[in-house]
């Protein structure tokens, strides 16, 4: 799969800040990241990957998700912000043409 996300100012995904209940979000939950507060960029295209077994290399995985879906590619709930869903519709029309 490939995902749609955002990435923080700090480098890591949006997702790692979590919605703390105030409109507000909480600091980056990764070891050592000193941002602490969300602060998402333009959206961007990832790959991901995927191995048939635990014993088999994992390889890259094409298909793309679209914004909005829950947490199969790991990243947390994919954004579905207008932005994200024009990025989806034009990676889509690419591979369909």
């Amino acid at each position: 799969m490939a995902a749609i996300i955002h990435r923080c100012a700090c480098g890591h995904p949006d997702s790692f800040h979590t919605l703390n209940g105030m409109e507000d979000t909480s600091p980056c939950q990764m070891d050592r990241c000193g941002c602490t507060d969300r602060d998402p960029g333009s959206p961007e295209l990832i790959p991901t990957w995927r191995s048939d077994s635990p014993l088999q290399q994992t390889k890259p995985d094409p298909e793309l998700l679209a914004p909005g879906t829950l947490d199969r590619p790991g990243v947390g709930t994919l954004c579905d912000c207008e932005d994200c869903w024009a990025l989806y519709r034009r990676e889509t029309a690419a591979a369909a043409a």
